[in-house]
């Protein structure tokens, strides 16, 4: 496979951690990536975090130095990040991520801009239940209807931050009026076995096939993702059950582009007797898949990267103009810090792969 690893955000002095982000098309034709930029000492996930930007005008090949567009004081927090990314119905462009809030929960907030550069920065409406929510990068979905979906994963605001054993549950937060609001769908999935009892049902993601139909995966402690379907209705799906996709505890993207769906994950789960390298978490190495039947089969491994000092994590994919996906993701060592303190940007020729 065709790829070149064409950026890095390393973590440096007073910014240990730079990751989880996702790629709009800007008004003029360039490409925008917003993403999550650690400030002070710590990279732990609760640490200070704002939204950083960089944009690049040739399809990815090279991009601008990172500037602020949304602090997290701006809401009165210390942390917003895990970066989504989506065209407004009025043309505006929108970057979506969390708010980590003082009392522990969590809720939604935007940076909405009429040309790229200037942005406004506002909370959107929760209208959910008061939840720990976690919400990937790049996961936001806008239905062929207009409703936006963002797959979530929830515990109460008070487990979040302690060390008690309890499942994360998925659900989905809905808007119908273009992001002003969410709330939550009628349905909730978790395990309580105690092999999981430490993850359940984590870190979800959503896909409208072409037929209308969705498709919901979520990260596991079994070996693999899991996933389930629904007719299109947002409160209704099948039972969750093991998928084809093997993987350690560890995030799955699945994107479409001109009718082929990519599949982005790690494929060796945590089996028995692993050694994997500090700060790595068994997150190497990473891979894509593509489908050309709507996601009913797919091809071979093509490799990404699979250096075993490094972590691969929380990927966000977009398809250029020039034939290529540019793939981010976290690819950090432990001199870094951990796996997620550095994030890389890629570009990958879509002809090679198989």
């Amino acid at each position: 496979m065709n790829i070149t690893l064409t950026q890095q955000f390393a973590p440096g002095e007073k910014n240990p951690r730079n990751s989880e982000g996702a790629f709009l098309r800007g008004k003029k034709g360039e490409i925008l990536f917003a993403y999550s930029r650690y400030q002070g000492e710590s990279n732990h996930d609760h640490a200070n975090c704002n939204i950083a930007l960089t944009v690049s005008w040739d399809e990815g090949n090279t991009w601008s130095e990172p500037r602020i567009i949304a602090y997290a004081s701006e809401f009165g927090v210390g942390n917003i990040m895990s970066v989504s990314a989506l065209e407004q119905k009025n043309g505006d462009l929108a970057f979506y991520y969390l708010i980590k809030e003082t009392d522990c929960s969590t809720t939604l907030g935007r940076s909405v801009s009429a040309d790229g550069i200037h942005f406004c920065n506002e909370r959107c409406r929760a209208d959910f239940p008061r939840h720990y929510y976690v919400v990937n990068n790049d996961r936001l979905v806008r239905l062929r209807d207009g409703r936006i979906l963002a797959p979530a994963a929830y515990v109460e605001p008070e487990q979040a931050v302690s060390d008690m054993r309890v499942p994360y549950i998925t659900t989905l937060l809905v808007s119908e009026d273009d992001g002003a609001s969410f709330f939550k769908a009628d349905f909730d999935f978790t395990t309580t076995d105690k092999q999981n009892m430490r993850y359940g049902l984590q870190e979800p993601g959503v896909l409208e096939r072409e037929d209308g139909s969705l498709y919901l995966w979520m990260r596991t402690n079994y070996y693999c993702q899991y996933e389930c379907e629904s007719d299109g209705d947002v409160n209704r799906f099948t039972t969750p059950h093991a998928s084809q996709f093997t993987s350690p505890p560890s995030p799955m993207q699945v994107k479409r582009f001109d009718g082929v769906t990519y599949a982005i994950y790690n494929p060796v789960p945590r089996y028995n007797g692993r050694v994997s390298a500090e700060g790595t978490w068994d997150r190497t190495p990473i891979v894509i898949r593509k489908s050309t039947d709507g996601g009913e089969t797919y091809g071979p491994v093509n490799l990404v990267e699979d250096d075993p000092t490094r972590g691969y994590c929380y990927p966000s994919v977009f398809q250029t103009n020039d034939g290529h996906l540019l793939l981010a993701y976290c690819r950090g060592d432990a001199v870094d810090g951990n796996t997620l303190c550095r994030l890389g940007i890629a570009r990958v020729e879509i002809a090679s792969i198989e």
